[in-house]
């Protein structure tokens, strides 16, 4: 499941995002990033974020997902304390501008 909120006609973000863990790791949340990406680059958007726990929290559990977003195409932007109480939220963000 995939939930994605378009914040601007430029810019989207991906609201949340949930793959049950019998089925990580066999493509089905690259299939759904690619989705998104695909309706949003034929829409014109260009900027897509999604905000996961940032690496400075203990809790490694977000290892994973930090990684798989990376592997997506998403790069780091900013980690900020001011977002969510007491969890440090990684900003990510993904360039959907055609380079040609």
């Amino acid at each position: 499941m995939l939930v994605y909120q378009r914040h601007f006609p430029e810019a989207a973000e991906i609201h949340v995002m949930a793959v049950a863990p019998s089925w990580h790791r066999q493509g089905a949340g690259s299939a759904l990033v690619s989705a998104v990406v695909s309706d949003l680059v034929a829409d014109g958007c260009l900027l897509l974020q999604v905000k996961t726990l940032g690496a400075s929290s203990p809790d490694q559990g977000y290892a994973g997902s930090r990684a798989f977003y990376r592997s997506a195409g998403f790069l780091p932007l900013e980690e900020t304390d001011d977002l969510w109480t007491a969890n440090p939220c990684l900003i990510m963000v993904r360039s959907l501008a055609r380079t040609t």
